[in-house]
């Protein structure tokens, strides 16, 4: 392995055997003159692929045992979710925690008002969120408040679906939280969100909104379904046309036939008694 560049005395940039460029942890790697044929690789603690430049500098500003722990998290995440994250998650999780941490000190806790539905839409991050809190008390004796399980779970949920900042993250939350908000008004009782059909509704959600962000639209033949469906359940119809005028209005999306019988489909079996 080849040092090529020094970050500070424990990371620096290094070429691996492939000639692939990754940041490199370990006790002293960066001490030695710049560039160095590093041939005891049992000094390096962690390595790191894909990290986008712009991160590069959070490791002079973050303290290496919030990293090590953060690490820790982000790979434990990783396993629960069975997905692969960006691999900037453990650079941004980290700059989050450590400031999260000083602004405990600081007596300082900003609550998300959509936590309660991020809880719900994102159950397993979620659970990742609190056993996050629990490594971070245990290892570095810090209780932060439960208001910051939904922060560290937005991190995964953003690591997650690949997307390049929180901004569309929370779009989609609040797309989501909007649709249950119509047809909650719409069919006169509150969805209990603790329910199997409330995770699968907003499952097939987020698989639209995904979609629609992406301009990859679903199409197929099924008129003769869309035709039966309004004819059968004006009231799911009725209430499909509101959420259209508002993904117009608000979104300015615009679905074509496909999705909204994917939209009647899904509020039909959200409210079925």
């Amino acid at each position: 392995m080849k040092i090529i560049k020094k970050i500070n005395n424990n990371v620096a940039q290094a070429l691996d055997g492939n000639n692939c460029e990754i940041i490199v942890m370990g006790k002293g790697i960066g001490f030695h003159p710049m560039p160095y044929e590093l041939e005891d690789l049992s000094k390096v603690d962690r390595t790191f692929y894909g990290i986008d430049q712009k991160y590069i500098g959070l490791l002079d500003s973050i303290d290496e045992k919030i990293f090590a722990v953060t690490d820790r998290i982000v790979k434990t995440g990783s396993s629960m979710l069975s997905v692969d994250l960006n691999p900037n998650l453990v650079f941004t999780l980290a700059d989050h925690i450590s400031f999260a941490i000083d602004r405990f000190k600081g007596n300082i806790d900003i609550r998300n008002p959509l936590s309660l539905e991020i809880r719900h839409l994102y159950a397993a991050e979620t659970i990742i969120g609190e056993r996050a809190l629990d490594v971070i008390e245990r290892e570095l004796g810090v209780k932060l408040p439960e208001s910051e399980v939904t922060s560290i779970a937005l991190h995964f949920i953003n690591a997650e679906n690949g997307m390049n900042n929180m901004v569309e993250t929370m779009k989609t939350i609040r797309v989501i939280d909007a649709i249950i908000k119509i047809i909650e008004e719409k069919f006169g009782f509150e969805i209990d969100k603790d329910t199997f059909e409330y995770s699968r509704f907003t499952i097939h959600m987020r698989y639209l909104i995904m979609r629609r962000n992406k301009k990859s639209e679903v199409s197929s033949d099924n008129r003769l379904l869309y035709d039966l469906m309004r004819a059968k359940y004006p009231d799911t119809y009725s209430c499909m046309l509101e959420i259209d005028k508002y993904l117009k209005n608000h979104m300015k999306w615009e679905l074509n036939e496909e999705e909204l019988l994917y939209l009647m489909l899904h509020i039909n079996r959200l409210c079925a008694k």
